[in-house]
């Protein structure tokens, strides 16, 4: 090889920390080989430490990753990802690496999800914490009970002959002939509580099959897995006599954690991370449609510029209420999304959290109506062609947008006017229109928005009209269309309903990139407390970058219709209309 500075890492499975029949994921680096003569490298697997997080609060993962960035200048750089988080492995283990490197930058980064545990299971004087868990269709119930446990070999329906598994815990060995759905299927019909089911070789074992960006059905039955060494353990227990089990179960996960930890320069010898109360940002999370449904949500980290570990499988109820503790380094950034599958996803900008600080985030709640994405800036003119992605059902979360992939029910149309030209439609949430002139002139941008078949009480129609010139640049430039945005708050309960004497704010904006939302100059509020028949022109005050109102909703009526129109000194309007916006107490 010519002489040079190298890095080197391998990826490698070891032995996890629930015995021989355990695994774990291993990192393995050499960050800075000065290459000047002939040289051995040496990674030694059992030199590695493990990689975790100690928090205040029991927690097991649910997700866990490493990385690693090597550069050594702006042309040479390299990064590796390393995700444990598949059933199989308990642990994560990294290589100290020393001294920091002396050229060019090196990071190793740990992100994990931490979650509040579904089941813990424990004897009376041995606790099997190698559990991966699926809550069954019915769930335990919340809290403390001590089960006995019975043996049913295979797990088939015929080895339920002369046992008596009502109300109790069974414990099955997993194997080729009898599958994991026809053993909860047995476990269910014989009545038990809860099926553990021991793995037969190396490693954790799902406890239920997974789906790709949906919810797989859940089991009839509670199912958790143990690792073969902790199971046949608890085998061995039963069979020598009555082994009651006690356990603690979460119908829902109540608190979680979302950590990341990045160190420069080297692998420190202790990769432990022990952040306190202090150290984390504080969100209290409400899920808050109209009526209960599986929902998932997740909060990627930003590795390297890229929103890592998007995944949106990490399910929620989308009624409730969830305590997180997040990462709040000054490195940590975040992107947080939440779905309802087929229905509705939700994403927010890029965030950052201070220590010590308390903070809300709403999902799914009114007022839901088109909101822009500003991170990616695709609201642009760019030669002859505007693009425009207009995302038609943004919720009640500060910044979020909303999109509608997969729902058939739902009605999106955007158009686009030059002056009252009309010169394209899209049936989507986006268009793209070239062969414009390249003079400055007048454009509309109209986004119509309805439920159609997809139930839910609110938002049913909304229609936005964004005025504003725009004309072709230096060729090959982009600009940010000079959009208004409208963003509302108004206290509501987990219904979607608002005192009749409530505060309404409405806070306009333009989107990074466009003018100053300074330029922003008026702002005007109707209400309408029977869809439209009838409008009253709020009161409003201005304050900070909003617009304050009260309402003064008739008694029995049941929603608040809002009309708002807002300008700014150079020209730029919106006009947007939302048809129960939200619902009235």
């Amino acid at each position: 090889m010519p002489v040079g500075t190298y890095a080197v890492w391998l990826k490698a499975d070891v032995q996890g920390t629930h015995g021989p029949h355990s695994l774990g994921k291993a990192m393995l680096s050499a960050p800075e080989i000065i290459l000047d003569r002939d040289r051995q490298v040496m990674l030694d697997a059992s030199a590695a430490r493990q990689v975790k997080a100690i928090v205040p609060k029991e927690t097991t993962d649910s997700e866990v990753r490493m990385d690693i960035y090597r550069a050594f200048d702006s042309d040479h750089f390299t990064s590796g990802t390393l995700d444990p988080s598949t059933p199989g492995y308990d642990s994560m283990w990294v290589l100290p690496t020393g001294k920091k490197v002396t050229k060019g930058d090196f990071t190793f980064g740990v992100r994990w999800r931490k979650e509040e545990p579904a089941l813990t299971v424990a004897s009376d004087n041995r606790s099997f914490d190698d559990l991966r868990v699926q809550r069954g269709a019915a769930p335990l119930p919340d809290g403390r009970m001590t089960l006995d446990t019975i043996l049913a070999g295979q797990g088939a329906a015929a080895d339920y002959a002369g046992l008596q598994a009502q109300g109790k815990i069974v414990v099955v060995r997993r194997n080729d002939t009898v599958t994991l759905g026809e053993q909860a299927a047995a476990a269910a019909q014989a009545g038990a509580r809860l099926l553990l089911v021991v793995n037969d070789g190396v490693g954790r074992l799902q406890p239920w099959p997974s789906a790709v960006q949906s919810f797989a059905s859940p089991p009839p039955v509670t199912v958790a897995t143990l690792t073969q060494d902790e199971g046949e353990e608890l085998i061995a227990r039963i069979r020598h006599g009555r082994t009651p089990l006690t356990l603690d179960s979460s119908r829902i996960t109540d608190y979680l954690y979302d950590l990341v930890r990045h160190y420069e320069g080297a692998v420190p010898t202790d990769p432990t991370y022990r952040p306190e109360k202090d150290d984390l940002a504080r969100v209290d999370v409400s899920f808050r449609n109209h009526r209960p449904d599986r929902a998932s949500d997740y909060r990627s980290d930003i590795w390297q510029g890229i929103a890592q570990s998007a995944s949106f499988l990490h399910e929620a109820p989308a009624q409730g209420d969830r305590t997180d503790w997040v990462s709040a380094d000054s490195d940590a950034q975040w992107v947080e999304r939440a779905q309802i599958p087929g229905e509705v996803q939700e994403s927010s900008a890029t965030l950052r959290y201070k220590a010590g600080s308390t903070s809300s985030l709403h999902w799914f709640g009114p007022i839901q109506r088109p909101r822009l994405d500003n991170q990616t800036g695709v609201q642009r003119r760019t030669d002859d062609e505007i693009y425009a992605n207009v995302p038609g059902w943004g919720d009640s979360g500060g910044g979020h947008v909303g999109t509608t992939l997969g729902n058939p029910g739902v009605n999106n149309l955007v158009t686009l006017y030059q002056g009252d030209t009309l010169l394209d439609q899209y049936y989507s949430d986006w268009i793209a229109v070239a062969g414009l002139s390249p003079k400055r002139l007048p454009y509309r941008l109209v986004s119509e928005n309805s439920r159609g078949f997809w139930a839910n009480p609110y938002s049913t129609s909304t229609r936005t009209e964004w005025g504003f010139t725009s004309a072709a640049g230096e060729p090959g430039t982009t600009a940010v269309l000079p959009l208004i945005q409208l963003d509302y708050k108004v206290d509501t309960d987990t219904s979607g309903k608002a005192r009749r004497n409530a505060e309404l704010v409405v806070a306009p904006s333009h989107l990074p990139g466009g003018p100053s939302s300074k330029a922003i100059c008026a702002l005007t509020l109707d209400i309408s407390y029977d869809d439209g028949t009838t409008w009253q022109k709020a009161s409003l005050t201005h304050r900070g970058d909003g617009w304050e109102t009260t309402l003064h909703a008739p008694a029995k009526t049941a929603y608040a219709t809002l009309r708002t129109s807002a300008h700014d000194r150079q020209g730029n309007s919106v006009t947007q209309s939302i048809t129960r916006a939200f619902g009235l107490k």
